[in-house]
């Protein structure tokens, strides 16, 4: 039987089962339905549950979308949350600031997808937390999987634990794309200058079996990184609410969430497949479905983290605004794609004031350098 023929069976099997459950979501050929099963398995990257632990959990399904469903109004106290108290739904891709995300990426055919859901609440929380929807940051899923997690022999072939990886990002950083860019291959290699250049993840969040937790999270911080067991059916997803409609498991795997949907009872994630699956790379997903919650391990696999610390040069953007007083030394700028950041005091401070008064004057960007959230050094460009 051809790979082809196979897919167009996998398929339209999958599409009988919805029929029967009402089609709450939508099964078609997808870039992972055109690979073979090697291939597809390469793209999980999280060590698969035991038959005991996911039998340890049998009630928890119905638990977690219980759980999940009583929190709208409940109090927020997080520390960027837009509102004192929880909405219904909520997407940091469609807030009225602006998209809080980074473009979907695609792992490759490699069991890297832990990396890509760290490195995207990295991204997505280093924007939230600054209310800078236009921050857009880059970061390097190669130094955080072929550099970090392999140096400690943690990215072999069991997979990794995102607690793992973010409490690397924590204690070391990690550094932007083009510092090492990404391959599935693991070629390149890490820029000597990777400190200087380095986004630090601030105080690791544990959210696991906490579905009122993670809506808090990302209302008042930003992005969670999750596993979740894969189902056979999930490669051919392509729109609506899933559900699974098969037992045969194949593993698990790494994703961000990014948002909710009470009025539809499910979460909304983020995958590392390429924009060629699911909705344009993301996906909605029950409540209680596929263990995204807490998945069956005795460990931490639903994290967050409170805030992001960058040291970096970022891109050319205007100076929009800028504030100084006498009871502040350095002054405020208000940078195009950073917000309002704070100038360092004395005499650098003040050239710095200078330098982006004129630049503001003259209409052209300048290059800032920024260092545990101060703005350090400008660059004018004409």
């Amino acid at each position: 039987m051809s790979s082809e023929s196979s897919c167009e069976e996998e398929i339209a099997a999958i599409r009988d089962s919805l029929a029967t459950l009402g089609d709450p979501w939508q099964v078609g050929e997808t870039l992972l339905s055109r690979l073979g099963g090697r291939s597809r398995a390469v793209r999980l990257g999280v060590p698969a549950p035991s038959a005991a632990a996911v039998e340890a959990r049998v009630e928890l399904p119905g638990q977690m979308a219980e759980a999940a469903l009583g929190t709208a109004g409940q109090k927020c106290t997080g520390r960027h949350a837009p509102t004192e108290r929880l909405p219904r739904s909520f997407d940091l891709r469609r807030t009225r600031d602006g998209d809080y995300t980074t473009p979907v990426k695609d792992q490759g055919e490699r069991g890297s997808c832990t990396a890509f859901g760290v490195i995207a609440v990295l991204e997505g929380t280093a924007a939230y937390a600054r209310r800078a929807a236009r921050l857009d940051l880059d970061l390097s899923e190669a130094h955080l999987y072929f550099g970090q997690a392999t140096q400690k022999q943690l990215s072999g072939e069991d997979g990794t634990w995102p607690d793992d990886l973010l409490g690397d990002c924590v204690a070391n950083g990690v550094t932007f794309e083009d510092y090492w860019p990404y391959t599935d291959t693991g070629a390149g290699h890490l820029n000597p200058n990777w400190r200087n250049r380095v986004v630090h993840a601030e105080q690791m969040v544990d959210l696991t079996r906490d579905p009122s937790g993670i809506k808090h999270h990302i209302y008042g911080h930003g992005p969670v990184t999750t596993c979740m067991v894969v189902y056979e059916d999930f490669f051919h997803y392509t729109s609506g609410v899933y559900r699974h409609t098969t037992d045969e498991t194949k593993g698990g795997h790494c994703v961000a969430l990014v948002g909710w949907d009470d009025d539809q009872g499910c979460w909304i994630g983020k995958n590392s497949w390429g924009t060629g699956w699911g909705e344009e790379g993301y996906f909605r997903i029950a409540y209680g479905e596929s263990y995204i919650e807490d998945y069956p391990e005795e460990r931490p696999t639903t994290i967050g983290c409170i805030g992001t610390t960058l040291r970096a040069w970022l891109p050319p953007q205007r100076a929009l605004g800028l504030f100084a007083s006498a009871r502040d030394a350095g002054g405020w700028a208000f940078l195009e794609d950073l917000g309002w950041t704070r100038l360092s005091a004395g005499a650098s401070g003040t050239n710095q004031f200078a330098l982006l008064a004129d630049a503001r004057a003259g209409g052209y960007p300048v290059l800032p350098y920024v260092v545990n959230d101060e703005l350090l050094m400008v660059q004018t460009i004409y």
